[in-house]
């Protein structure tokens, strides 16, 4: 009798959502420090809540979330998500849609990662970005302060303070022809020579540069270089 109540809330509980679980010895990443519509797996999450290991955000249309994990902060705009992986001397936030800003003190503390591209503070200085994810293939990188590492299958740029940039990820014939035509934001991006046999895996166009959302964090690693 007594499994068989046990049983029944089980069932209720899976019936009302989804509620994170989280087993022993799985790592606390960081904690959320202001949350407006915005959901931690299915369920509402506020302001003070413990953020893990392969835990995932989400923001509606009219959501934020800002979060602390160690040496950097993330925020969301609204409809917006991410999900979270610890690294080592630092946090992977692989976004899955939407944007996010981050401000870091130190290089290792953040890795963003979008359709396996990685984009990283190029140094251990104060930085403040914001990744967008345009498409399945197509990424906007804004900076606000000092550079940035992008990466991907083995092919590395620098991305420079003060600059935004759309990228696009494994480009056709069609897509490298226009981007020889429309002279890229780096001369080597131009796409294959005649003859060439290896495409470059992504080309970086120059964009309007438009302002970073999120002013509150934005505001904070400007005034106090060593908080992030």
């Amino acid at each position: 009798m007594f499994r068989r109540v046990l049983a029944s809330l089980f069932v209720l509980v899976l019936a009302g959502g989804e509620i994170p679980v989280h087993a022993a010895g799985v790592s606390a990443l960081g904690v959320v420090t202001q949350a407006s519509r915005a959901n931690l797996a299915s369920a509402s999450v506020s302001t003070g809540a413990t953020v893990y290991d392969g835990d995932s955000l989400t923001t509606a249309s009219d959501g934020l979330l800002r979060l602390r994990t160690g040496a950097a902060q993330l925020y969301l705009p609204g409809q917006s998500g991410v999900r979270l992986y610890s690294a080592p001397g630092g946090t992977r936030a692989q976004l899955t849609g939407g944007t996010l800003v981050f401000s870091s003190a130190r290089a290792s503390a953040m890795d963003v990662e979008i359709a396996q591209a990685h984009i990283r503070p190029a140094s251990d200085q104060p930085t403040v970005a914001q990744i967008s994810a345009v498409s399945a293939r197509v990424l906007e990188v804004r900076t606000k302060r000092n550079a940035l590492e992008f990466s991907y299958k083995g092919e590395t740029e620098l991305i420079p303070e003060g600059s935004s940039y759309r990228i696009v990820l494994d480009p056709t014939d069609e897509e490298a022809s226009a981007a020889s035509a429309a002279s890229p934001a780096f001369p080597d991006q131009k796409g294959p020579r005649q003859g060439r046999k290896r495409r470059k895996a992504f080309i970086i166009f120059w964009t309007s540069v438009g302002a970073i959302v999120g002013g509150v964090i934005i505001h904070e690693v400007l005034e106090s270089p060593d908080k992030p």
